[in-house]
């Protein structure tokens, strides 16, 4: 049954109500009903309220639905893009995604913006007279990433190299250099206002490679400065 049906069903019905209610023995009918029943002298109301003179008939309900037109303001396609906007804007201020990754018995973090990729230990091609931290160079299509020793580049030991070990292939402006870390752990999203200044004393760490301090089920992350990491003349 279409709605169409179902709008000829609910008139036919309510055309058949006013028919029965015109008739000549609608009045007897109605002046057959039960009286009200007497509770300690007060009489109760009749139990059928529409059978009372002067009642209104009760409405079909499947008419009351089909006549039932309420007025909706309905936004326009500019407000609906400038909402989308402003919440796309307010992800972006409160929420930013990290790649984390243990360093000793801590969790460090880098903007997963900056990553461009993440590939496994492959040989280096070492090069004279550089720092300690830069283990070498690295063909990746065609172009040349010199790879840090991250926990050496922080003054933190050095990599012992296995198979979970991860280069993380990083830019930043006219930087770019691959990470060497122990593992990876996993890319969190860190609400904005949990991130904390970096503290003012850090135990073998340059305050200087801390962007920040966030925490994360109860973990705390420590947030690098991507633009310090990269500058290889910085020691």
């Amino acid at each position: 049954m279409d709605l169409a049906d179902i709008r000829k069903k609910a008139k036919a019905r309510k055309a058949e109500k006013d028919r029965s209610a015109s008739s000549p023995g609608a009045a007897e009918v109605k002046k057959a009903r039960l009286p009200a029943i007497q509770v300690q002298g007060v009489p109760a109301p009749p139990l059928d309220w529409a059978s009372q003179e002067g009642a209104e008939p009760a409405e079909d309900p499947l008419e009351a639905l089909f006549n039932y037109c309420p007025e909706i303001d309905l936004a326009t396609e500019e407000a609906y893009a400038e909402g989308l906007a402003a919440l796309s804007r307010e992800d972006r201020e409160e929420v930013e995604q990290w790649l984390t990754f243990p360093v000793g018995n801590e969790e460090y973090a880098l903007d997963i913006d900056h990553v461009s990729e993440i590939i496994k230990w492959r040989q280096v091609e070492e090069i004279p007279r550089v720092p300690d931290f830069v283990l070498g160079i690295i063909s990746l299509r065609g172009q040349v990433v010199p790879v840090f020793d991250l926990p050496r580049r922080m003054k933190l030991g050095a990599v012992e190299v296995s198979p979970a070990s991860r280069i993380i292939v990083c830019q930043k402006g006219e930087r770019h250099a691959g990470l060497l870390v122990d593992g990876i752990n996993q890319v969190v999203k860190m609400p904005v206002r949990k991130t904390e200044p970096p503290p003012a004393m850090l135990s073998g760490l340059d305050r200087d490679m801390v962007k920040g301090v966030g925490r994360y089920q109860d973990r705390m992350i420590f947030m690098l400065n991507l633009d310090h990491v990269l500058d290889a003349e910085r020691s």
